[in-house]
C-alpha cells in the first residue's frame, strides 16, 4: 500500500502564545505523533511571509507521512488523543485534519 500524507492545519491560540505552541509542537507533539502506529515521519511548515499568496485560515500545517489504511490510522490516532499532553497554546477548535493519498502518475521528480 502507498503512503499516505495526514495535514494538520492548526493556529495558535494568540499571537502571545505562539513561541510557547511552536517550542510544544515541534519539541512534544511531533514525538507524540510519531509514536502512534502507522506514523513513519513528521515535518511542519508555517505560511511564507511576502510570498505573495492568498492569506490561508491556517498559518501553520504538519505532513504526517503514514504507511497502512488511513481509516486505521486515524483510529490509533484517536485511540491516543486523550494521552497526548495538549497544549492550551494550541487552538484545537479550528484544527483541521485531512488524509490525501496520491494520484496514480500523479508525481514527477528531478
Amino acid at each position: 500500500m502507498a503512503r499516505t500524507i495526514m495535514m494538520v492545519f492548526t493556529n495558535p491560540r494568540s499571537a502571545e502564545q505562539e513561541a510557547e505552541y511552536n517550542a510544544w509542537y515541534n519539541q512534544v507533539h511531533l514525538k507524540e505523533l510519531l509514536d502512534v502506529p502507522g506514523v513513519v515521519a513528521a515535518t511542519r511548515y508555517r505560511v511564507a511571509e511576502g510570498a505573495g499568496t492568498t492569506e490561508p485560515s491556517h498559518r501553520y500545517v504538519a505532513l504526517y507521512e503514514v504507511e497502512g489504511e488511513p481509516a486505521a490510522v486515524f483510529g490509533a490516532l484517536a485511540t491516543r488523543t486523550a494521552d497526548m499532553s495538549m497544549s492550551p497554546a494550541l487552538d484545537t477548535e479550528g484544527a483541521q485534519v485531512v488524509f490525501w493519498e496520491a494520484i496514480d502518475g500523479g508525481s514527477l521528480s528531478r
